[in-house]
């Protein structure tokens, strides 16, 4: 294909100038929702059941092996990567956890889900965003979700109507039954998919930034509703050179016995550690 500008680095920096404001006001509204946003907190479940970390795992390992790929077969891993990319739920449920948070709202587990707990679609999505950000001084959050959102090239990429065509003239021919036939030139797909792209690397490093802001164990205040009415002490576990990974509280009484609530995201070797009562981990090698 014909030689593309390279967007990427002004695309992420401009969405990062769009979300961090976000972060910063959860965090100073309610630590306590905003840790559990930025732990995507889903409930009980063992290794294996965390979607997002399969998203960041899959995202680092295709940057590390970019350059083995061949020509064509690079070009279609990126397009599967766009796809992947604006549907990824967590981007949606972060932001919008954060700012609900600002509004003084509790963290919910779903907020991009329909009656049926079904996952909605992507322009549903961006429209439940948005819908949530209104009257907020937050509005502008849509718009790295629009700007990287095709539903056309989407579509296309999705159910395999699209064709990669070389040459001078090269680009992304789509063949559906959206319209007549239409080709994307090369930097009208390259641009959206290094939107998509920095979306989720802002997303990404400002999540990494806020979670590793905790440097060692402290006591927060929960909501009120998660203390049943009051708010309760919530102690974070905090890993070295990482930040807060999990919380534990006084989650009630029973027959007069104090049973505790755990929610952490830990190695199984932090497990003992953290069954023992310790609460600042070493680093993990």
């Amino acid at each position: 294909m014909k030689r593309t500008i390279d967007h990427f680095p002004e695309y992420l920096k401009q969405y990062k100038n769009t979300f961090r404001p976000i972060f910063e006001e959860a965090m100073n509204i309610s630590e306590f929702n905003l840790v559990l946003s930025l732990l995507a907190v889903r409930g009980a479940s063992d290794a294996g059941w965390d979607a997002f970390e399969n998203t960041l795992d899959v995202f680092r390992e295709l940057y590390l092996q970019n350059d083995k790929f061949e020509y064509s077969l690079r070009i279609n891993v990126h397009l599967w990567m766009y796809v992947h990319l604006v549907e990824c739920s967590e981007h949606y449920e972060l932001l919008a956890n954060l700012i609900k948070s600002s509004k003084g709202e509790d963290y919910l587990i779903a907020n991009h889900k329909n009656k049926d707990y079904v996952n909605l679609k992507v322009q549903q999505k961006i429209d439940r965003l948005k819908k949530i950000a209104t009257g907020t001084k937050f509005e502008n959050v849509i718009e790295p979700f629009q700007d990287s959102f095709n539903p056309r090239l989407r579509n296309a990429i999705g159910h395999a109507d699209y064709a990669i065509k070389q040459g001078e003239n090269g680009g992304i021919t789509v063949i559906d039954d959206s319209g007549f036939p239409i080709k994307y030139k090369t930097q009208q797909v390259d641009d959206y998919i290094n939107k998509s792209m920095a979306l989720h690397v802002a997303i990404r490093e400002l999540r990494d930034e806020y979670i590793g802001k905790y440097k060692k164990s402290k006591v927060i205040k929960s909501s009120k509703a998660f203390g049943g009415g009051q708010e309760i002490d919530i102690t974070l576990i905090v890993r070295r050179e990482h930040g807060v990974i999990g919380i534990r509280c006084i989650g009630g009484y029973d027959m007069g016995t104090p049973f505790e609530t755990r929610l952490v995201k830990a190695f199984p070797h932090e497990l003992v550690l953290i069954n023992d009562g310790i609460n600042d981990l070493a680093k993990n090698e």
